[in-house]
């Protein structure tokens, strides 16, 4: 009713055929301005010319609101969404957009109070929507995009859980939130998708072979046909199964316990369980992954046995083995994601989604870096140490193993050769880690290039001066890094991953990224190779008298000095402005943001500030999980500076 009228059948389809037809009109212009998003300028000009303003499009969504009746969900049926629900999705894509222009004008700017006025009203606006449409799949989709794009993670897997993807979905819509969790540091919770994916594969494949049976026996042979096709080219080559083994397999030693309990709730960084507020306990290699402890050594052969079932996480580093031999681009898998759920991205398209090459190359990536791991922990635990001042003589296990690891570094090199979109950072740790597995060949079986032989004038002497001169080279590997990881959050503006944020956010969500998939695994090999050094006499507490344990002590204060630039990258990814916490200057920077946004006149104060501590809390719960790790690290290498 409106004014206790009652509103006629007639007036009501009437006013949705005006909003549909609005809809229409702004989707026309939409889509004739995208033509020119190469052009910003061009593109402002049309939107600014033949398009509904922001105001006047909110304005006529929530008349809409009003001046529509609500749509109750009938009983046993789906729940129905609002019709203005299209303008909202709208005016998001042109506040993105528009954050993007300005992005793109003011990059001499260190301020990103620039975009941010725009990315707070847009996801305030779905906000708003998602509670007056509950049931709207895409305004939360919409949201996870605006939220990955402000690095507030726990935010946007709230909204991704709310969406309720089970099942076969899992395979078809994870993609919209697992970039976000590693970029994010809630490695737990991408563990724990990941792991839903293997599990629903698993089973699958079990159900398509009953079924199947089923069918043969009721003469259904095409039907048998037909599940054995889907399983055969549909499922098992799954591409988001292979990232979710490689996602697994990184993430593993990265896992907090505590954070896999159902009946734990997350508030502001701080884990809250029967009343009682916890820190959440946080170690490397918790319970799987390496982590360069003696721990590592049962994991690696266990892993070797778990390689061997193809729906298990392992399973990974048999697909990069024996995809070695085709490139990247012949790599058969089946891209079962649904990007149609995306279907309103007109003017702006989130970049943080990965395309099928990018998750192929990564997934294999991961596989190259865990067969490296697991064969080089394994030659270690297998290594004899020497006996007055002779190199031990090679056993068929030390040979087969050292065998395994230098075919495996070989397929790792020549895989790094063909990747070409590795940053500096990526690339320098990348070839660090293989030149660590190569001084772990060399001190256990020698420098035969062959794995097989060792040269005539083997002596204990030339591999410690061969290891020296590997761990030196590597040494200037992490320095480079390190340079190049400064170089990257001192940059004035950073576009990372689609989002339009301050160096200092960047460079957290870079820390987030690296810490699973280069600083673990290096820091593992870095420990484990320590442990072969002191097995052969070459022990921390040696390294002014012996050459090996000299270099290895240097190269781990190098990786230590690295770690200290993370952690001071992190402690800056809580702000919102130019500050670090969110504390002093940066509370004036968070204030000044209000009032940016709320003086463009689309949303209120309230809607602003619920957003901000949405982010803020999020943003403290990355920080908290990624801070430790780090830091156990840092206080674990001090010990190479012991005399």
């Amino acid at each position: 009713s409106e004014g206790g009228d009652i509103i006629s059948p007639d007036e009501v389809r009437e006013r949705r055929k005006k909003i549909r037809t609005f809809i229409f009109a702004v989707q026309v212009v939409y889509g004739i301005a995208a033509v020119e998003l190469d052009n910003n300028s061009t593109c402002l000009q049309l939107l600014q010319t033949y398009a509904p303003s922001i105001s006047e499009m909110v304005t006529e969504w929530r008349t809409s609101l009003s001046f529509l009746p609500g749509v109750a969900p009938n009983d046993g049926g789906q729940k129905e969404v609002l019709p203005g629900d299209e303008i909202i999705l709208l005016t998001s894509q042109y506040l993105q957009f528009q954050a993007k222009t300005t992005t793109t004008v003011q990059q001499s700017s260190n301020n990103n109070s620039a975009t941010s006025p725009f990315l707070l009203q847009a996801v305030s606006l779905l906000e708003e929507a998602i509670d007056q449409s509950p049931y709207n799949p895409h305004l939360k989709i919409a949201a996870i995009g605006i939220y990955s794009q402000l690095h507030a993670a726990h935010r946007a897997l709230t909204i991704y859980q709310d969406l309720g993807v089970k099942q076969i979905q899992l395979d078809s819509c994870s993609y919209l939130i697992l970039p976000t969790l590693i970029q994010g540091g809630l490695y737990t919770s991408a563990i724990k998708l990941s792991s839903s994916i293997l599990r629903l594969h698993g089973e699958t494949s079990k159900q398509v072979k009953d079924y199947a049976t089923k069918s043969l026996r009721n003469g259904l042979l095409f039907k048998a046909k037909e599940m054995a096709t889907f399983q055969r080219e549909k499922m098992r080559p799954s591409l988001q199964l292979l990232h979710s083994k490689g996602l697994v397999m990184d993430a593993a030693a990265l896992m907090i316990p505590s954070d896999l309990g159902s009946d734990i709730i997350v508030s502001s960084g701080v884990m809250k369980q029967k009343g009682k507020s916890l820190p959440p306990v946080v170690r490397l290699g918790a319970e799987k992954g390496f982590c360069g402890s003696d721990e590592d050594l049962a994991r690696a052969e266990q892993i070797a046995i778990d390689a061997e079932r193809h729906f298990n996480a392992p399973a990974i580093i048999h697909a990069a083995a024996q995809s070695s031999a085709i490139s990247v681009d012949d790599f058969v898998s089946s891209d079962n994601r649904d990007m149609t759920v995306n279907y309103f991205e007109i003017l702006h398209h989130n970049s943080h989604y990965l395309t099928q090459k990018e998750m192929v190359t990564e997934s294999l990536r991961r596989g190259h870096m865990h067969g490296l791991l697991t064969r080089a922990v394994m030659a270690t635990g297998a290594a004899n140490a020497p006996k007055k001042g002779k190199i031990p003589k090679p056993t068929e296990e030390t040979t087969y193993r050292c065998q395994s690891l230098r075919r495996s570094l070989s397929r790792a090199n020549e895989f790094g050769q063909e990747i070409d979109h590795m940053d500096d950072v990526d690339r320098a740790l990348w070839e660090a880690c293989c030149q660590l597995c190569e001084a772990i060949i060399i001190v256990i079986h020698g420098g035969g290039g062959d794995g097989k032989k060792s040269p005539n004038n083997d002596t204990l002497a030339e591999r410690e001066k061969a290891a020296v001169s590997i761990v030196d080279s590597t040494m200037q590997l992490v320095q480079s890094a390190r340079k190049a990881f400064t170089s990257y959050c001192c940059s004035t503006t950073v576009i990372n991953q689609g989002s339009d944020c301050s160096s200092s956010i960047a460079g957290g969500a870079r820390v987030c990224q690296l810490l699973p998939d280069r600083v673990v695994p290096f820091y593992a090999l870095l420990e484990t190779t320590a442990r072969l050094f002191s097995l052969f006499g070459w022990g921390k507490r040696k390294r002014s008298t012996k050459a090996a344990s000299g270099a290895l002590a240097n190269l781990a204060l190098s990786f230590r000095d690295l770690l200290s630039d993370m952690l001071q990258a992190m402690s800056e990814f809580r702000s919102f402005g130019s500050g670090g916490d969110n504390t002093g200057d940066n509370m004036t920077s968070l204030e000044s943001l209000v009032e940016s946004a709320v003086s463009l006149d689309v949303v209120g104060a309230d809607a602003i500030q619920r957003v901000i501590r949405e982010v803020v809390s999020s943003r403290d719960m990355t920080k908290d999980r990624v801070d430790p790790f780090l830091m156990q690290m840092k206080e674990s290498l001090e010990s190479f500076d012991e005399q």
